[in-house]
C-alpha cells in the first residue's frame, strides 16, 4: 500500500483539475496559508428595516463612540443598541438601481443616493438628516479627499455622468466654482464612460466604465491634477471597488483585479476564479455587487446575486496568499461594521450570570469600535457572520498515476483539526478524461478517523464535506495502489 498526501490546495476552478494542485470547489470556507478555515452563519441582532438595506457604515466619533447608518428605498435609520430607528429628514425616493454612500465629517455624517439632494446630520441620539447646505449637486458618488468633499456622477440642472464636483475645502457648505474656496468641477474627457466609483485619501482614485483617474491636490487656481492612469479598463459594478492603504480592488470586464496607486495593475482573479464568477453571477443584478475590506482577517469579500433579486453568493480573496474561496448564502447587503459596545446592563442580553460570560469584562469583545464584516439578511435585520459554523465543502484536485494505472483506493483520512469537526469523504471517480465523474456515497468515519473504500479507477479525487466547525481544513491522506492498465 502506498500512503499519499493530497494537499487541497487553492481554489482555483478555471484550471483544469488534472495534475493541477489545487481545488475546483473551496465553498463555506475562508482561504489561509496552505489551508482553509471556518466560514460561520449569519447571526443578527436587530429590528428590520422597512425594505432591503441599500448601503450601510459605522463611523467613530471624537470620543471613541460608534455610530451606525444604514438606508432603504424611502428611509435613513441610526442603529440604537439593537433598534434601527428612522432618523430621515422625509421621505426619500431611490430608483430601482440606487444606493446610499456615507462619509464621516467632522463630527457630522453625509449620505447620498443620487436620486435625493444630499443629506446630513450630527453624530449622537437626536436630530434628523436635512439637505446640505450651500445646493450642491445631487451624486451618485461621494468621498473625501484632502478635505474636500468629492462628488461624482452628478445631476445639476442637467445630468453630468462623467463630472467630479468638489466642495471648498474644509468647508461642506461651499459649492459651484468659488475661487476664494477653491470649490470647483472638472469633465473627464475621453471615451470613458461614466463614472462609476469615487475613492477617497490623500490621493483620489476615480473609477469609469473603461478608465481609471488619480486627482491629486495642486493648490490654485487648478486645485486638483487628473491623470489617467488606465485606459480601456474600468469597472462595470461600482460597488464592487474597495480601498485598502493605497491599493483598490475591484471587479472589471476582464475580470478580478488589483489597482495600486501609481497606475499598476495586476490580475488577481486570471486563470483562478474569473470565468468561475462570470458563469456564476447574474449580470443584470451587478448594482448589487459589493466589495468590503474584513480588516481583522485581511480579507476582501464581494458579495452578488446568482440570479435576480438578493446576493446569493461571497467570493473571498486573501491578498497575503492570493487564494480564494467561496460562500453560498442569502443576503441582502455587507458592510464594514464597528460593534457599538456593552453596558453592564446590555450585558444581561448575553447571559444574566456575570460567571457565565464568555470572556473576562475587560476583553475586547465588549468594547465599541471593534471591525468586523456586518451584514443585513433577507428578513432586512442587521448582524454579523458571527453563528455556527456552515458546512464547508473542499475538494482535492484530480490524482492519476503516471502512466495512467488503475488505482486502489481502500481507505481516506482527511486533514482536518478541530475536535468539533464531522468529516464526510466522497471519492469521486472516472476512467476516461471524456467521462463523467461518478461521486460515491458519503461515507463517514470509523472509529480510528478513516473513511473507508472499496474502489479502483484510473482518476481519482476526494471531497470532504466538515460540519461542526474546524479549526483548519488541509487535504486528506489516501491509501493508493496501482493496479496496472485494466
Amino acid at each position: 500500500m502506498t500512503i499519499q498526501t493530497i494537499n487541497f490546495g487553492n481554489f482555483e476552478p478555471d484550471l483544469p483539475d488534472l495534475f493541477i494542485p489545487g481545488t475546483s470547489i473551496a465553498k463555506n470556507c475562508v482561504p489561509h496559508q496552505n489551508s482553509y478555515l471556518p466560514f460561520n452563519n449569519i447571526s443578527t441582532d436587530t429590528n428590520a428595516l422597512t425594505a432591503y438595506a441599500r448601503g450601510a457604515q459605522s463611523f467613530s466619533d471624537s470620543e471613541g463612540n460608534t455610530e451606525m447608518f444604514c438606508g432603504d428605498k424611502t428611509k435613513l435609520y441610526r442603529l440604537s443598541g439593537s433598534t434601527w430607528s428612522s432618523v430621515g429628514g422625509s421621505t426619500y425616493a431611490c430608483g430601482d438601481e440606487s444606493y446610499w454612500q456615507f462619509i464621516k465629517w467632522g463630527e457630522k455624517v453625509i449620505a447620498t443616493n443620487f436620486d435625493n439632494n444630499i443629506q446630513i446630520r450630527d453624530f449622537g441620539a437626536s436630530g434628523t438628516f436635512g439637505d446640505l447646505g450651500g445646493s450642491p449637486p445631487r451624486a451618485r458618488h461621494i468621498a473625501i479627499v484632502r478635505g474636500f468633499i468629492v462628488l461624482g456622477d452628478v445631476v445639476s440642472g442637467s445630468h453630468y455622468a462623467s463630472r467630479v464636483q468638489w466642495s471648498g475645502l474644509n468647508n461642506e457648505t461651499s459649492w459651484g466654482t468659488v475661487p476664494s474656496t477653491q470649490a470647483d468641477f472638472q469633465d473627464l474627457v475621453g471615451d470613458n464612460g461614466k463614472i462609476m466609483r469615487v475613492m477617497g485619501g490623500d490621493v483620489g482614485i476615480i473609477f469609469t466604465e473603461r478608465g481609471i483617474w488619480e486627482m491629486e491636490y495642486i493648490g490654485v487656481p487648478l486645485v486638483w491634477r487628473f491623470t489617467n492612469t488606465v485606459v480601456g479598463m474600468g469597472t462595470p459594478a461600482a460597488r464592487s471597488v474597495v480601498r485598502y492603504g493605497d491599493s483598490c480592488f475591484f471587479y472589471s470586464q476582464d475580470g478580478f483585479m488589483r489597482y495600486d496607486l501609481g497606475g499598476r495593475i495586476t490580475p488577481i482573479g486570471d486563470k483562478k476564479i474569473d470565468l468561475f464568477f462570470k458563469d456564476r453571477a447574474q449580470v443584470t443584478q451587478r448594482f448589487r455587487m459589493v466589495g468590503k475590506i474584513d480588516v481583522p482577517n485581511a480579507k476582501v469579500v464581494w458579495s452578488y446575486a446568482t440570479g435576480e433579486g438578493d446576493p446569493t453568493e461571497l467570493i473571498i480573496y486573501d491578498w497575503k496568499t492570493n487564494n480564494w474561496s467561496f460562500v453560498e448564502v442569502n443576503h441582502e447587503l455587507i458592510f464594514e461594521g464597528r460593534s457599538l459596545g456593552y453596558t453592564l446592563e446590555g450585558l444581561d442580553a448575553i447571559n444574566t450570570s456575570i460567571d457565565a460570560l464568555p470572556a473576562s469584562l475587560d476583553a475586547d469583545m465588549w468594547k465599541g469600535g471593534q471591525l468586523a464584516l456586518y451584514v443585513f439578511d433577507t428578513s432586512h435585520k442587521s448582524g454579523t457572520f458571527g453563528g455556527s459554523a456552515m458546512t464547508a465543502r473542499i475538494e482535492t484536485g484530480e490524482v492519476a498515476t503516471e502512466t495512467m494505472d488503475m488505482l486502489y483506493c481502500d481507505k481516506v483520512r482527511p486533514l482536518v483539526l478541530g475536535g468539533t469537526a464531522t468529516n464526510t469523504v466522497y471519492l469521486a471517480s472516472r476512467d476516461n478524461l471524456n467521462s463523467d465523474i461518478t461521486y460515491s456515497s458519503g461515507v463517514s468515519a470509523n472509529s480510528i478517523g478513516e473513511h473507508n473504500f472499496r474502489a479502483s479507477h484510473r482518476y481519482l479525487r476526494f471531497r470532504v464535506d466538515i460540519a461542526g466547525g474546524f479549526d483548519k481544513a488541509i487535504g486528506v491522506r489516501a491509501n493508493l495502489t496501482p493496479r496496472g492498465r485494466r
